[in-house]
């Protein structure tokens, strides 16, 4: 979910932990990197755990959907008419929609990353 978006999909291959005082704080989900846009911090195969909201602040990490079935992890820049998300990997480019695209496509927030789990 961090190159081009893929198709979001529901199966559930494991379930991580997270500490009491985290699952205090709202609803979490873990997710495994698939691509290479979010590198060299985020790498394919690592998991990103991500508490479930529908908006975040500029400079978050988010996973958002797009096209209602298309996952994608970036950092987030909200501006006037319209939101970036942006790779971490200089070969990707930064994929802008405008406020009414974000409405016709649409464009939205699945959550905020809040934990990289680095896998080797």
């Amino acid at each position: 979910m961090a190159g081009y978006p893929i198709e979001a999909i529901e199966n559930i291959l494991d379930y991580e932990e997270i500490s009491e005082n985290m699952a205090r704080q709202g609803e979490f989900f873990a997710l495994r990197v698939k691509g290479d846009s979010m590198e060299p911090r985020i790498k394919e195969g690592d998991i990103v755990i991500v508490r479930k909201q529908d908006d975040v602040d500029n400079g978050d990490f988010a996973v958002m959907l797009v096209n209602g079935d298309e996952a994608t992890l970036k950092r987030i820049q909200k501006f006037n008419g319209g939101i970036n998300l942006i790779p971490s990997n200089p070969s990707y480019e930064v994929m802008t929609y405008t406020s009414q695209e974000i409405l016709d496509l649409p464009v939205q927030c699945l959550g905020k990353v809040v934990e990289l789990r680095a896998k080797f």
